[in-house]
C-alpha cells in the first residue's frame, strides 16, 4: 500500500514541478471531438485530451481502456482479462453516460445504452480525442460524462505486426492505405486472442477472450467543392466468463460465454453551395449478442441504431454559426431459451434533434455556445440542453483561462425500461430521464517546452437511475429522489525536455455523493499516470514506460442483504515497451504489462491478469 501511495505521490509532484500535457498540446492543431466542427486546439473552451499514436505506442496496450488511464478524469472497471466487459466513467458519471465514436459513428449498445471497451480489444486506435464534462448540446443524450471519439485511420501504404505472449495471448493486423487520383482508401484487418485467466480466482479454468474486426473506408473528391466518404467495419468478440449462482456474493466457475458481432457502416457528404457549408451524415449501427451456459444458448438480443443528419454552417468574419437536424432511431429485440420466452421483447426509440452552435474568436477572447432539442416522440419527456464556454489568453505569461457551464441528459435504456429476466430483474416503463448540469474552470499555462493545465469540475446529476433489490434478490430500476453530486480537480501536462525525451502524465482527485452521502462505488478517489518516451532519432530505437496509479474505490458485496459496502484496495500498474529496428522496415517489438504483478481489483469479486510479457514484429 505505501508502495502504492509513494507512486501516485511522485506523479502528482512531476504534475506540478515539471510540466504535462495531453490537454492542449499546441502541436495537436485542431480537435473533432468538441463541437458541430473541427475547432483549433487555441480556440477550445472545454476540458479535452489527446492521445496521438506516438503516446498510444508507449503503452502499446492491445486495450483502448488501458491506453486511457493516460487521460485526466478518467475510471476504468474491468471485470476479469483483457477482453471482458470493460466500463468506462468520466468524471465519476455512470458507464453509460460516456458516449464513444469509433471513426464518427457512434458505437454503444443500443439494447444497455453503453460501450463495452472489451469489445474494442485489438481495434488498432491510431488517435483519441477525449471531452470531459457535458455535451449532450451537441451529441444529444448519453454525454453526460462526455464523449470518448476513436480513430482507426492508419498512416499511408502498408504496415503489418503480430505479437505473442504470455496467457496464451496473440494478436496481428495489417492495414492498408493509398490514394489514386480523386480517390483516397485503406482497408485493415486484426484479431486479439487470449487464453485469460480464472476470473473467479478459485484456480479453475481460465476465461479467454477472441476479437476480430474488419475495416474499409474511402473518400471520392466529386469536384472541387464536395467530397463523398464511406466507412464499413464488421466486429467479432467472444468473452468466457463467470457468475455467482449461488447469490453469495463471489463468483463460481461456470461455463458460460458472450458472442458479439457489430456491424457500422457510415456514409458522409460534405461540401459547399454559396457561402455555406454543409456535412450530410448517415450511419448505420447493428450489435447482437449470445448468450450461452454449458454450451447451450440462453438468450439472444439484437440492438440497431440509424441515425441521419444535415449539418450547415456558415462564417462571418470571426464568427461561425453552425446547425444541426438528427434523426434517430433504435430498435431493440430479445429473446430467450432459458426462461421459455417470457423475456421476449421487441422495442423501438424515435427522436429529432434540432441544434445550433456558434463560435467567435476575438484575438486573444474565445467564445462559444450551444442548444440543444430533443423531440422523443412521446416516449419520453421532451429535452433542452445548453452550453456556454469561453477563453481568454494571457501572452504576457503565455497562460489561458477557460471556463463553462451546460447540461446534459441520459435517456432510459431498454434494458432498464423493459429487461425482464425471472427470478431477477424487472424493467421499468415509468422511468425519467437522468438530467445534470456542472461547470469547470481551468488554466492552462505554457513554460518553455512544457505545457500544464489544471482544472476544477462540479456536477449533479438528478433523477439517477439506479437499481433496487429486495429481499428475495429481485430487482428493479428507479429513480433516485436526491441529487448526486461530483466535484473534482484534474491536471495534466508534458515535457519535451529533448528532441529525444518526453515525459506526460495526470493526476485526478474526485469526490463522489450519491444522494444518500456515501460515495459513489467504483469511482476511485485519485488516479495518477506518468509517462516517458526515449527514441534514439525517428526510425530508430524507441523505449517507453508508463505507471498508472487508481486509487482507493468503494463497491457492493451484493451476497448479503442489505448489500455490504467494502472498500477496494489502490494498485499501480507498471508497462514498457521497446522497439528495435532490425531492418530499415523492420522493427521487434517488446511490451511488458503489469510488471510489478499487483492485484488490480476494479469489481468485487473478479479476479485480474498478473504480470504479462509480450514479443512482437512490426513492418513499418
Amino acid at each position: 500500500m505505501l508502495k502504492q501511495y509513494l507512486l501516485a505521490g511522485a506523479a502528482v509532484l512531476a504534475v506540478s514541478s515539471a510540466a504535462w500535457a495531453q490537454e492542449t498540446d499546441l502541436n495537436l492543431e485542431t480537435i473533432s471531438v468538441v463541437g458541430l466542427r473541427p475547432e483549433p486546439v487555441d480556440d477550445v473552451t472545454s476540458s479535452v485530451s489527446v492521445l496521438t499514436a506516438d503516446d498510444l505506442t508507449i503503452r502499446r496496450s492491445p486495450n483502448v481502456a488501458d491506453q486511457l488511464r493516460a487521460v485526466p478524469g478518467v475510471g476504468i472497471s474491468r471485470s476479469g482479462g483483457v477482453g471482458a466487459l470493460s466500463q468506462v466513467r468520466l468524471r465519476g458519471a455512470e458507464a453509460n453516460h460516456t458516449l464513444v465514436l469509433l471513426d464518427g459513428i457512434e458505437v454503444s449498445d443500443p439494447v444497455n445504452g453503453e460501450t463495452d471497451f472489451g469489445l474494442l480489444t485489438g481495434i488498432g486506435a491510431t488517435r483519441i480525442e477525449v471531452l470531459r464534462g457535458e455535451a449532450s448540446s451537441i451529441y444529444g443524450s448519453d454525454a453526460i460524462g462526455g464523449v470518448v471519439s476513436l480513430s482507426t485511420e492508419a498512416a499511408e501504404g502498408v504496415q503489418v505486426f503480430g505479437e505473442v505472449g504470455t496467457q496464451d495471448t496473440a494478436r496481428a493486423s495489417a492495414t492498408f492505405s493509398g490514394q489514386t487520383g480523386a480517390l483516397r482508401f485503406g482497408a485493415g484487418l486484426s484479431g486479439f486472442t487470449t487464453g485469460g485467466v480464472d476470473v473467479a480466482g478459485l484456480g479453475g479454468e481460465a476465461d479467454g477472450s477472441d476479437a476480430f474486426s474488419g475495416i474499409a473506408r474511402a473518400a471520392l473528391d466529386l469536384n472541387a467543392d464536395w467530397t463523398l466518404s464511406g466507412l464499413t467495419i464488421a466486429r467479432r468478440s467472444k468473452a468466457a466468463l463467470d457468475s455467482d449462482t449461488d447469490y453469495d456474493g463471489l463468483l463460481d466457475n461456470t461455463d458460460q460465454e458472450t458472442e458479439a458481432d457489430q456491424y457500422l457502416i457510415g456514409a458522409s457528404l460534405a461540401g459547399v453551395t454559396g457561402q455555406v457549408d454543409h456535412v450530410f451524415r448517415a450511419s448505420f449501427n447493428e450489435v447482437a449478442r449470445e448468450n450461452t451456459k454449458d454450451g447451450a444458448k440462453t438468450d439472444e438480443s439484437t440492438g440497431e441504431r440509424l441515425k441521419a443528419s444535415w449539418s450547415p454552417s456558415i462564417t462571418f468574419g470571426n464568427h461561425e454559426l453552425i446547425g444541426l437536424v438528427d434523426y434517430e432511431k433504435e430498435d431493440y429485440d430479445r429473446t430467450d431459451v432459458a426462461y421459455g420466452g417470457q423475456s421476449d421483447a421487441s422495442e423501438s426509440f424515435e427522436s429529432l434533434g434540432l441544434a445550433a452552435e456558434y463560435r467567435v474568436a476575438l484575438g486573444a477572447f474565445d467564445l462559444s455556445a450551444s442548444g440543444r432539442f430533443d423531440d422523443n416522440d412521446g416516449r419520453f419527456d421532451d429535452a433542452a440542453t445548453w452550453r456556454v464556454g469561453a477563453g481568454y489568453g494571457f501572452d504576457a505569461v503565455n497562460g489561458r483561462a477557460k471556463a463553462s457551464v451546460g447540461t446534459g441528459v441520459k435517456n432510459p435504456t431498454f434494458t432498464e425500461l423493459f429487461g425482464f429476466f425471472t427470478g431477477s430483474f424487472i424493467g421499468n416503463p415509468e422511468l425519467k430521464p437522468e438530467q445534470s448540469t456542472s461547470w469547470e474552470i481551468g488554466w492552462d499555462q505554457q513554460v518553455g517546452p512544457a505545457v500544464l493545465s489544471a482544472t476544477y469540475f462540479q456536477a449533479d446529476l438528478e433523477d439517477e437511475i439506479y437499481t433496487a433489490f429486495d429481499v428475495n434478490y429481485n430487482s428493479t430500476a428507479l429513480n433516485r429522489a436526491g441529487k448526486s453530486k461530483r466535484s473534482g480537480v484534474e491536471l495534466s501536462g508534458r515535457w519535451d525536455a529533448t528532441s529525444a525525451l518526453s515525459f506526460a502524465g495526470q493526476a485526478t482527485f474526485l469526490q463522489s455523493e450519491g444522494n444518500d452521502g456515501g460515495d459513489e462505488i467504483r469511482v476511485p478517489d485519485s488516479t495518477a499516470s506518468l509517462s516517458v518516451d526515449w527514441r534514439s532519432d525517428a526510425d530508430g530505437i524507441r523505449v517507453g514506460a508508463a505507471l498508472d496509479f487508481v486509487g482507493e474505490q468503494d463497491d457492493f458485496d451484493f451476497g448479503s442483504y442489505p448489500s455490504r459496502r467494502l472498500t477496494l484496495d489502490a494498485y499501480t500498474l507498471f508497462s514498457a515497451s521497446l522497439e528495435f529496428p532490425l531492418t530499415e522496415r523492420m522493427v521487434l517489438t517488446l511490451r511488458g504489462e503489469n510488471l510489478f504483478d499487483e492485484t488490480a481489483t476494479d469489481v468485487y469479486g473478479y479476479e485480474a491478469p498478473g504480470a504479462a510479457a509480450f514479443i512482437g514484429l512490426k513492418l513499418r
